[in-house]
């Protein structure tokens, strides 16, 4: 069964700090392959929750990359069915301060 996946307000942020970085610094055409993959990664998410690296220190937070440019975090609730995206980040760059 396909669980439901939440956004919270960081994870939005960074997904849209990811998407402005892309659209800075290379072509539309990157811009549109990053979405299409981002979308077809959390359809797979969906159907394979655990499919990342248990974190050690938080219990059923998950973390790795959704393609080698990019990190997710996110939290597994099984008792609603969800995916909680915790954040999303670049590796391409250093994290914002702050």
């Amino acid at each position: 069964m396909a669980l439901e996946i939440v956004w919270t307000k960081r994870a939005i942020a960074g997904f849209d700090n990811t998407i402005k970085y892309i659209e800075k610094n290379f072509t539309d055409k990157e811009v549109k392959r990053f979405v299409k993959q981002s979308t077809e990664f959390f359809e797979l998410l969906k159907l394979y929750p655990e499919m990342l690296e248990k974190t050690e220190k938080q219990e059923n937070v998950y973390r790795g990359p959704i393609n080698k440019y990019t990190i997710l975090t996110y939290r597994l609730v099984k008792k609603t069915n969800q995916i909680q995206l915790i954040n999303i980040r670049s590796a391409r760059r250093k994290p914002l301060k702050g």
